[in-house]
């Protein structure tokens, strides 16, 4: 009769007690280490102030339209054109990550980001805000796709998935504090571009 113990028994060693350490509903970022929850808060933070920026835009259309006198094309505009050169972004981003490495790729397309989106806050005509915008997009794509290449080489294979979920989920997450903030910064800002700024410093905190 054989005294070979069920493959089960086996949990209980050394081997047993590390594969169990990850586990649990927070098991993905513990399995990140130090330096992978830094890339993580970092883009973490970084889709939640694009989400910001993003349902921020809508709020102000009417006080932009007024402003400027653009008709519903010309502010229609303003969404289109920082989605679209976001794809170049991306593409752009790819390249000088391959090059010169995720971590400064991802300082780069953040610190475009926060730039242009100050930058907003003080555009004098409907044309100069249509330019930014666009930079701003440029940014924009970068940021999202290297922020997830960069939190994916730390997670393992195992929470991959879970790990790369949380991080998006930053986005609806943020969409809820724009009906909530616009109003307190247009308050404080007293202008007719609400909230246009008051994210862009935020969006250099990913960077440390």
């Amino acid at each position: 009769m054989s005294t070979t113990p069920p493959p089960q028994a086996l949990s209980t060693g050394a081997s047993g007690a590390q594969l169990t350490e990850h586990d649990g509903p927070l098991g993905w970022l513990r399995a990140l280490g130090p330096r992978g929850r830094r890339a993580f808060a970092g883009a973490f933070g970084g889709y939640a102030l694009d989400s910001y920026d993003y349902f921020t835009l809508p709020l102000s259309m009417v006080a932009l339209s007024a402003y400027f006198g653009l008709d519903s094309g010309q502010t229609g505009l303003f969404t289109t054109v920082t989605l679209v050169v976001s794809a170049v972004g991306g593409a752009v981003a790819g390249v000088v990550a391959d090059r010169f490495g995720r971590v400064r790729a991802l300082m780069i397309t953040v610190i475009t980001y926060a730039v242009f989106t100050v930058a907003c806050g003080f555009a004098p005509s409907y044309e100069t805000l249509l330019v930014f915008r666009a930079l701003q997009g440029l940014g924009f794509g970068g940021e999202w796709a290297v922020g997830a290449i960069l939190v994916a080489e730390y997670a393992s294979a195992r929470h991959r998935g879970r790990t790369l979920g949380a991080v998006q989920s930053s986005w609806p997450w943020a969409g809820r504090w724009p009906p909530s903030c616009t109003p307190w910064c247009s308050r404080s800002r007293g202008t007719t571009w609400p909230g246009g700024s008051c994210s862009g410093p935020a969006r250099c905190l990913p960077c440390w």
